[in-house]
Formats: C-alpha cells, sequence, structure tokens
C-alpha cells in the first residue's frame, strides 16, 4: 500500500519512506566510541551513527537562522565527542524523513533527541524534546545543556498525543469503531481484559479513508461482543510506543492486541482487493479476528440483549459502560 515518495537505502538510513508512510535509553554496556571522532552527520548518510541516540536538528536551509543554527551543531557535536550520542542535521527538504517523525516545515526549526528502540530507521523510535518552531536561533549552549541531560537520563520522553475525540464511556459500537488518541491508548488498547483491535490510520491517505469505513462495519458487526472492542488512531497526530509497530510498513495498518498479552500484539491483514466489496471485506476481517480471538465473539445478539431492547430494564452497551465509570 506504499507509492514511493522517495527511497533512502538501508546503507545510508535503513528505511524506505513513502507517500502512505508512516524511545528508552540507550545500553551502555556497550564499549564507548571513540573520543577523539566527530560524530557529526547530515541526512540522509547517518549509518555510522546507528549504535547511538541522535540529537537531530530540523532545519530549513531558506531559513535566515540556517547558519547560525548549523555552526551550533558542530560546536555541539565538538563538545560531545567521546559521548553516546551523535549529532544529525535534517533539511527541511529531506521531506520523507520529516514525514516519518511526523514533523511539518512549520514545526521548524526542532531539536530533538531521536532513540532508535528498534534499529536505525524502523518503528516505533522514542523522541526527547528540546524545542520545536523556536522564534530564537538555535545555540550551542542551551543544546548542549540539554543534551547532558539527556546522557544523565533526566528528559522524559515527548509523546504526542491529539485532543480526545470521543468520550469512550459514552460510545456505542453502533456508531462503528471508537477513535482513541496517544493519552488514551494504554487504557483502552491494552485493556488486559478485552482483545482489540486497532487501524492507525493516516487522514491523508487515500487507503486508509477507503478501510475507515469498513472497520466502522465490523465494530457494528460484532458489536455484541463484550470480549472484543475495535478503534482507530490517527497515527500522524499520536505517538503509540508498542513493538507490533515494528511491522508497519504503511497506511493503513492493523494490529489486534489479545487479552492478556497485549505485548504479543500482531498485524491483522485482509485483502485490499476486497475494499470495495463491504459484506466480502467483513466477512474476512471476521474469519481472522475468530482465529485471533481468545473467546468466541457472537456476532448476534444474545437473548437477554434482546429483551433488553424491548424494555426489560436491561441496560445498553453504553449504559453499562457509564456505570463502570
Amino acid at each position: 500500500m506504499w507509492k514511493d515518495a522517495a527511497e533512502l537505502t538501508r546503507r545510508s538510513f535503513a528505511v524506505k519512506f513513502a507517500t502512505c508512510s508512516i524511545l528508552a535509553q540507550t545500553d551502555i554496556s556497550k564499549p564507548a566510541p571513540d573520543p577523539k571522532k566527530l560524530r557529526f552527520y547530515e541526512y540522509p548518510d547517518i549509518q555510522a551513527a546507528a549504535d547511538v541516540p541522535q540529537l537531530t536538528l530540523m532545519l530549513d536551509p531558506e531559513a535566515e537562522s540556517y547558519q547560525e543554527a548549523y555552526n551550533a551543531s558542530r560546536q555541539v557535536a565538538d563538545a560531545l565527542r567521546g559521548e553516546r550520542l551523535a549529532v544529525v542535521v535534517l533539511g527541511a527538504d529531506m521531506h520523507s524523513a520529516l514525514k516519518f517523525f511526523k514533523v511539518k516545515v512549520s514545526d521548524l526549526p526542532m531539536a530533538v533527541v531521536v532513540n532508535w528502540t528498534h534499529g536505525l530507521g524502523e518503528r516505533p523510535y522514542q523522541l526527547f524534546l528540546h524545542s520545536r518552531a523556536a522564534t530564537a536561533p538555535l545555540d550551542s549552549g542551551p543544546l548542549l545543556t540539554f543534551a547532558r541531560c539527556f546522557l544523565r537520563g533526566e528528559v522524559l520522553p515527548w509523546q504526542r498525543s491529539a485532543p480526545v475525540v470521543a468520550d469512550p464511556r459514552q460510545h456505542d459500537a453502533q456508531a462503528g469503531a471508537l477513535e482513541i488518541v496517544a493519552s488514551q491508548f494504554g487504557e483502552l488498547a491494552l485493556d488486559d481484559g478485552k482483545d482489540v483491535l486497532v487501524m492507525f490510520f493516516a487522514p491523508w491517505c487515500g487507503f486508509s479513508k477507503r478501510m475507515s469505513p469498513r472497520v466502522d462495519e465490523l465494530a457494528r458487526h460484532f458489536r455484541h461482543a463484550k470480549q472484543l472492542s475495535v478503534m482507530k488512531i490517527d497515527d500522524t497526530q499520536n505517538d503509540v510506543d508498542h513493538p507490533v509497530l515494528k511491522q508497519m510498513t504503511g497506511y493503513p495498518f492493523l494490529a489486534f492486541f489479545p487479552a492478556g498479552r497485549k505485548n504479543d500484539a500482531v498485524p491483522v491483514r485482509v485483502n485490499a482487493r476486497l475494499l470495495g466489496d463491504s459484506e466480502a471485506w467483513v466477512q474476512e476481517a471476521s474469519q481472522r479476528l475468530k482465529a485471533l480471538a481468545t473467546a468466541e465473539l457472537p456476532e448476534t445478539a444474545p437473548p437477554s440483549e434482546e429483551l433488553g431492547a424491548e424494555g426489560s430494564g436491561l441496560l445498553s452497551d453504553a449504559e453499562e459502560r457509564l456505570e463502570e465509570f
């Protein structure tokens, strides 16, 4: 489902970026780098820095402050000789790399430490933010202070999360999949008591637009399966740190998080050629989910719910969720 916008070979960057493309502390047990070596690199030639976190300066070469920030980055790299931290410059012309980091040109200049927890150019990764869309030129002094704080483990990871879209307590699967954001992911997608299917999407991706209504239909199809939740998340606006994302090669991406074994999440692949046939797509997706589910997935309402709908006094699914809270 990729349409390549540009390709940076694994020798230079170890990842493919595309139109529908899409950190934890470092292992300090490794031998210290050569103290005389200047660890300064420019995209895409950063393969030599693959074994260490990277203080990455994302800069616009056309900006008046570019040269000043570039010089500051070299000064920081010189001061960090012998440390397990490289300094990298990423220009605004590297569009596919910016997209991979979910960064817009309007966010520049930006300084952030990238820690490749699953290998260079692989998801998920961790970010540690120094500054974004800074109005003052990036200066070597504050950058160096930030770098040393990171090396001492004093900087918390930066997790982007969009504003909450929907209240899960009031959501009814009849309306489709529940859209969540990063701040809700741990509580909802990683709820050990339920199997959860999550669609990671990008609003600008054509395949995501086509699959989204199918996932809504799938949520309605299994609306009576109380042990299954079907969700969506805009991956371009939200950071999720889970190893299953290492297997995400493009948008949209379906992942199944089994109850009681959330670290064993797996991709769910449904024939993309079926997207034009709602019934066929939902049928195949249902078969995939039934094979992965930790409990039986009913596709029709149990008798108790049918009675409830006739006014027996039983609560609806949405009402039960409100009672729980």
